[in-house]
């Protein structure tokens, strides 16, 4: 986890304050460290300016994105800062189906942002990820759990950074270590973020900062008899396309890159294995369309074969995930595609045995393009 300067500055001076002050007269009493001080000494440091800052998620936000955003700027807020959520884009139907669910309303739609807002990113670190007008925009926080993207750290006052589960994870921490209390409303909503970006602890991405928010926050709003239900039913709205066009189908978990100056789309997808074949020519057809429209260089997708779970003594997990297809479109994406996972078994497709999420995809992709 990496800290900005200015938090270890503060943090020092903290330390000092409470060092001096243990020396300066034997017979005085001595301040006991309070947590999260350092954090504190930070979030007074910041340029919070005037006007609201605003806490947002990545683009084409999911349930992660859109709770952490709202969960961080709930934190913000019970501190005396004027923060407030939104989404660039619209929300997905997990996300949809959560909210309604738990009962708590989702941020409103704000599509960009001038020049010179305050804001605070939760869940990205990529500018091609951000609302637009983010490059001309004062960013005073980030909070994410994916590797540094090409917002550089060292740009902006305070970065918290792990790479866990969930964002959600994070910001249950940030309310712990500042003694902030954890309402029930707050807790569904951090409570929905983790379920969805751990599949309820199952992901392979899944640490134990991740099992120790579930326990406390499943505990809390007394959800163990039904949080197995609930998650599968965010699953099942998550892949629920009905309705939906090919192209709205590709882009609904999709993200923008930056890396070796071109501009990289990422889709992550899903099917059963006895629909794979019909699936996955239906995606290379709209990836010319999708490469088009979001102003790529180079396009690619991972999707994740799903097969009948041979374990029957399971019968809530009817399919396990086996290998995935990754397809790609675009100038030089055959040779990234090919570099990584050995030569095409058809026209823009390449397979691999081993399940692998886009965390581990991407900076295989970044090591050859940069």
């Amino acid at each position: 986890m990496k800290k900005s300067m200015q938090w270890l500055k503060a943090a020092l001076l903290v330390c000092a304050t409470v060092w001096f002050a243990s020396c300066s007269n034997e017979d005085s009493a001595i301040e006991p460290y309070e947590p999260g001080a350092a954090f504190r000494a930070m979030l007074q440091s910041l340029d919070w300016g005037q006007d609201t800052t605003f806490v947002y998620g990545h683009k084409v936000p999911d349930v992660d994105a859109v709770c952490s955003a709202l969960g961080y700027a709930r934190l913000m807020r019970a501190l005396g800062y004027n923060c407030k959520a939104k989404v660039s884009s619209p929300i997905d139907r997990e996300t949809q189906f959560i909210a309604q669910r738990f009962g708590f309303d989702v941020p409103e739609l704000k599509t960009a942002v001038a020049a010179d807002t305050r804001l605070i990113l939760t869940d990205h670190s990529d500018y091609a990820q951000c609302v637009d007008g983010a490059r001309e925009a004062r960013i005073l926080q980030e909070i994410d759990h994916h590797v540094e993207g090409d917002i550089k750290d060292s740009g902006i006052p305070f970065v918290r950074r792990e790479i866990i589960g969930s964002t959600c994870t994070i910001i249950y921490e940030c309310y712990k270590e500042l003694g902030i209390a954890i309402d029930d409303e707050t807790a569904k909503i951090l409570l929905a973020g983790l379920l969805s970006d751990t599949r309820n602890l199952t992901k392979i991405s899944t640490q134990r900062e991740d099992s120790v928010a579930w326990t406390a926050l499943v505990a809390q709003l007394k959800l163990e008899n039904e949080v197995a239900e609930i998650s599968r039913l965010m699953k099942e709205a998550d892949k629920n396309f009905d309705g939906m066009s090919d192209s709205a189908i590709f882009v609904s978990d999709y993200k923008g890159y930056e890396i070796g100056g071109k501009n990289i789309g990422f889709g992550s997808l899903d099917c059963k294995v006895e629909e794979a074949e019909d699936f996955v020519r239906r995606m290379l057809d709209v990836m010319p369309m999708v490469l088009k429209d979001n102003k790529c260089n180079m396009l690619f997708a991972k999707i994740d074969i799903h097969v009948p779970n041979p374990d029957a003594s399971d019968p809530d997990t009817p399919y396990v995930k086996d290998g995935i297809y990754f397809i790609y479109y675009g100038e030089g994406a055959k040779e990234v595609a090919e570099a990584i996972f050995g030569p095409s078994i058809s026209e823009g497709v390449t397979y691999s045995k081993e399940t692998l999420s886009r965390k581990q995809i991407l900076p295989l992709i970044k090591e050859i393009l940069e």
